[in-house]
Formats: C-alpha cells, sequence, structure tokens
C-alpha cells in the first residue's frame, strides 16, 4: 500500500473522507481486486503490527462483499495482533458460512486470552462466538455450543447455554 492509500485510509476511519471519495481515489478497484486486500492483509499479519493490520483489515469492508474474503476472516479470528476481532466475528454471524466453526471453536478453547484489550468479562465475549455458531446453526455448530455449555469458564458456559435455551429452542 503506498502513502496515498494509507492515507486514504487513515482518513476514511477519521470520517474525515466519504467512502465514495475513498473508493475513487484509491487508485486500486477494491471491488474487485481480491488480491491486493489479501496481500494486504497477509504482509500485516506477518509483521505483526496491530495498528496496520486494523487499517487493512477495513479493506474487506470497503471491497462491498465480504462474503469472499470468509476464509481470511476465519484465520483472522485467531491472529491476536489487532482490535476487530469483534467486529470480524459480526462478519462471520452475518455470512454463517459453516468454515467458521473450527476457527470459532478455537476462539472458545483459548479463554479468549488474546482478547483481553477488550476489557470485556468473558460471557460478554462468548456471546459474540454463540451468535455466530447459532446464525451458521448447523448440527456441527450446535456441537459446539452444547459441548462449550460445559466449559470450565464459567462465563463461556453461561453463554452457550443461554444460546442453546432460549435462541435455539434445545
Amino acid at each position: 500500500m503506498n502513502d496515498l492509500q494509507q492515507n486514504l485510509l487513515e482518513d476514511w476511519e477519521l470520517g474525515q473522507v466519504s467512502e465514495e471519495t475513498l473508493l475513487a481515489d484509491f487508485g486500486i478497484d477494491l471491488k474487485q481486486n481480491t488480491h491486493f486486500v489479501v496481500e494486504e492483509i497477509e504482509q500485516a499479519i506477518q509483521n505483526k503490527n496491530a495498528d496496520q493490520l486494523d487499517l487493512c483489515i477495513n479493506l474487506i469492508w470497503l471491497s462491498g462483499n465480504c462474503k469472499r474474503y470468509i476464509d481470511l476472516l476465519n484465520r483472522l479470528l485467531l491472529v491476536p495482533h489487532h482490535w476487530s476481532h469483534q467486529a470480524i466475528t459480526q462478519n462471520i454471524q452475518d455470512i454463517a458460512h459453516p468454515s467458521s466453526i473450527p476457527f470459532i471453536k478455537k476462539v472458545l478453547e483459548s479463554n479468549f486470552e488474546y482478547l483481553d484489550y477488550t476489557g470485556s468479562e468473558s460471557a460478554a465475549i462468548a456471546k459474540w462466538f454463540s451468535w455466530a455458531l447459532a446464525s451458521i446453526g448447523t448440527p456441527e455448530a450446535i456441537d459446539v455450543l452444547k459441548e462449550f455449555s460445559h466449559s470450565s469458564n464459567k462465563g463461556i458456559a453461561q453463554e452457550m447455554q443461554y444460546r442453546l435455551r432460549v435462541c435455539l429452542k434445545l
């Protein structure tokens, strides 16, 4: 990403540039050029640069088609050095693709150690993932909800029990 593109993204994040202006001036068609988006995110992951990675994650949102990045979104759930886990989980919930299940399971197994930056209790974080699993709704997703309803982490267990009971009527 060149300096102009980085500045446009930063200005867009701050609300100083509209999405329309950013897309017009960016110099790359973010709605079509998936290779650019993936390469920028992969480079930021390799560099373990949280600020750059968060900036690059915006490229997914600006693409207008998060579904085509589901594999990357799934992987980003497990990458500790960024602050977009909740937004990523929301998009995974909206996409509701079964490929997300093993990644969500790994996050639940982590007890959210790398999500301490949120300042949230485990039950609040578990809610992100219980909603995503409920949205996916496959038998495998339900099995993960059931498995973690017995977690030794009380917040995770309570949230998964709630999601099974109330939202899925189980």
